[in-house]
């Protein structure tokens, strides 16, 4: 790869990585929603599929974009999404309580590289 090419990608990459880093606040508001929306219904397979996809797929581009820590709290989070979704089972208080610590150090998470972004 050429020289002009290398910088060509690094420089869509970094691109990329501002925009996503733009994008947390929003992405982790949709989680926050997902979440306080079908707390009321933990048992409802349909939240559990849906709340575990906003997980999933934010786990994977938190980490493409160098969000470790984001995304192994969206792991923890699919650790026990995971544990109910296969067994059909409804979310205990504990994992409830666990869920909501994790959302709340996920808020934290993302709103540092926001700001640097931002400001």
């Amino acid at each position: 790869m050429s020289e002009d090419k290398k910088r060509q990608f690094k420089e869509r990459m970094e691109a990329l990585h501002e925009k996503y880093c733009q994008q947390l606040p929003e992405k982790y508001q949709e989680i926050e929603d997902c979440w306080n929306e079908y707390q009321t219904d933990l048992s409802n397979p349909e939240f559990i599929e849906t709340f575990y996809r906003l997980i999933h797929t934010f786990k994977g581009t938190a980490a493409t974009f160098g969000f470790v820590t984001q995304a192994d709290i969206c792991f923890e989070i699919q650790k026990l999404l995971l544990d109910v979704k296969e067994d059909y089972s409804v979310l205990s208080e504990n994992s409830v309580n666990k869920i909501q610590m994790q959302i709340d150090e996920l808020k934290i998470n993302i709103s540092l590289p926001a700001q640097d972004i931002i400001n």
